[in-house]
């Protein structure tokens, strides 16, 4: 079953399908939750859960994110576009 088939994942797994660390996750989701209200809705996450698709964006975007002129770029978040680069990843990270 590809990963991107379930929506939410914990921390651990996503550190796991992004091939980064845990530490890395848990910096993206600090970063992720100052950005609920503003590029991502309140089911960002869920119950200790992190939405798929809205760490792929995070993760992709994060350092346009981050700098105040760079965020003017960076474009309006698209389900389909983080579910694309969600796929991109896992065929990175897992070589097929």
């Amino acid at each position: 079953m590809a990963v991107s088939n379930k929506m939410y994942r914990n921390k651990t797994d996503i550190a796991h399908i992004f091939g980064v660390s845990n530490p890395t996750v848990y910096r993206r989701v600090e970063g992720i939750k100052k950005e609920i209200g503003k590029r991502y809705n309140r089911y960002a996450i869920i119950d200790n859960l992190i939405s798929l698709a809205v760490y792929a964006d995070y993760e992709k975007y994060h350092k346009r994110l981050e700098n105040k002129n760079l965020r003017k770029i960076v474009p309006p978040f698209d389900m389909y576009e983080a579910r694309m680069y969600l796929e991109e990843v896992e065929r990175r990270v897992t070589g097929s």
